[in-house]
């Protein structure tokens, strides 16, 4: 019988985690040193072989380090697993994104520590709590518990100690990092504002008490509609540090309980999914932006009419000005409608664009933008691929490769005419459309995109 591994405590001095960064900069600059003296007497081919496999080792390296030092660190890392297809090499990727499944859980003794520190003893004594986690994350762990006067069940979100002093240090230590360890370049504006717009996110994550606020507003937009379902908060067993809500039973998205409904059931939670986007977005202004799986579960009713979704973690809200949406929204009718014009002028007032940009680039970022809106075209539009419409002219979204389409065109286009950075907005914005993309294509979702669109963002 193995043993699950488990942390004794969170190495959360600056020190401490300085010197964990400093150990892996020498042992990856010793292998550095040896591959490279292998390397140079190698043909090409050769040559080629021992740069992946230095970029192999320098990432198992870094994300294994990650993983012990918890954190902004690892979440940072985790962050970048999503955007890093653009700029880092695949194998840097493929080991990052191992961080959303390795994180290990810190010891209950460790834990209720914690607990006695952030609730009073009256608190405490209410509350019968499981000392197995439900889930280990990179900012903290979670921990199923009972309420003793009332029978119900809670999940108690503990955050880990010091991690939101560290927040500003990890991120410049983990930009320096990756440049020395050659995994993404040392100088380039682009990286810096999009590690700016992380540590502020990050920083927003860890302040529970606008969690509790973002879970109690969320909770009143969706109270209407049955088909979604946000925690209750519990702020007599909240904290600074420490937020209690409702525990809501459901199965994970990816669940084989999921995945054995029939294509019609799946269907209509992928739907509903793709109405709660469009609600945060033009209807609430206000979006939870982390698409992770576990942030999301199902509650499987007696038919497809009672499934329900349950929208959890509220930390990572961003609000939208009317500003920003109206251009965006102008954006986005321009690729609707194939109109340049429209397209380029909502780009340079949000700024995706620099004033000096040419025709050619403009052309290439139009052509992206026709790309991206094509799940939610009608199928018989041209750009829509035959072999992506089924017999009832719905989208197959499983068999869509739209997302590597659309970043190697972006790709070619910022490597050929220096496309300016995307606007903050646009950064977590993406991260969440992204997130629903893959959504889609694990639950297999067969739908009419255009009628959700006429729906739900046309009459908006």
């Amino acid at each position: 019988m193995t043993t699950e591994k488990t942390l004794k405590k969170i190495r959360s001095g600056l020190f401490d985690r300085s010197l964990s960064l400093t150990k892996l900069a020498v042992q990856s600059g010793a292998h550095l040193a040896m591959t490279g003296i292998k390397g140079a007497f190698s043909d090409s081919d050769g040559r080629d072989a021992h740069f992946k496999a230095l970029i192999n080792v320098q990432a198992r390296l870094l994300t294994s380090e990650l993983g012990r030092l918890k954190g902004s660190l690892m979440k940072v890392g985790q962050m970048l697993a999503l955007y890093g297809e653009h700029f880092l090499p695949e194998e840097v990727v493929s080991q990052l994104k191992s961080l959303n499944e390795q994180s290990i859980s810190v010891e209950w003794k460790e834990i209720d520590r914690l607990l006695r520190q952030r609730l009073s003893p009256e608190a405490l004594a209410d509350l019968e709590i499981d000392q197995k986690p439900l889930a280990a994350a990179s900012m903290g762990q979670v921990h199923r518990a009972v309420c003793k006067k009332t029978g119900e069940e809670l999940c108690i979100k503990i955050q880990y100690p010091g991690v939101d002093e560290a927040i500003d240090s990890d991120v410049k230590a983990l930009r320096s990092i990756l440049s020395l360890l050659k995994l993404m370049p040392s100088n380039n504006k682009a990286f810096d504002e999009l590690f700016e717009e992380i540590r502020s996110m990050l920083h927003q994550e860890l302040d529970y008490k606008k969690e509790l606020a973002f879970t109690n507003e969320a909770c009143g937009l969706v109270a209407s509609d049955p088909r979604f379902i946000v925690p209750r908060t519990f702020p007599q067993y909240s904290a600074e540090r420490l937020l209690t809500t409702s525990f809501e039973h459901g199965v994970n998205i990816d669940s084989p309980e999921v995945l054995v409904l029939s294509e019609e059931r799946r269907s209509r939670i992928a739907v509903a999914f793709c109405e709660m986007f469009m609600r945060e977005l033009f209807e609430f202004r206000m979006m939870q932006t982390d698409p992770h799986f576990g942030n999301f579960k199902i509650r499987l009713g007696a038919d497809a009419q009672s499934d329900q979704i349950i929208l959890l973690d509220w930390g990572a809200v961003r609000r939208f000005d009317e500003v920003f949406l109206k251009n965006y929204r102008q954006m986005i009718d321009g690729a609707f409608e194939m109109d340049q014009k429209k397209i380029i002028e909502a780009a340079f007032t949000i700024g995706f664009l620099n004033p000096d940009a040419s025709d050619k680039l403009l052309k290439s970022f139009a052509e992206i933008c026709f790309l991206a809106v094509e799940p939610w075209l009608p199928p018989q539009d041209p750009r829509v691929p035959s072999h992506l419409v089924d017999r009832n002219g719905c989208y197959i979204w499983s068999k869509s490769d739209l997302p590597t389409r659309i970043a190697g065109l972006a790709t070619k286009y910022a490597i050929s005419f220096r496309v300016r950075a995307p606007p903050r907005e646009v950064l977590f914005l993406d991260r969440k459309i992204g997130g629903i993309f893959i959504m889609m294509k694990v639950l297999d979702a067969r739908f009419q995109g255009h009628k959700l669109v006429d729906k739900f963002f046309r009459t908006m």
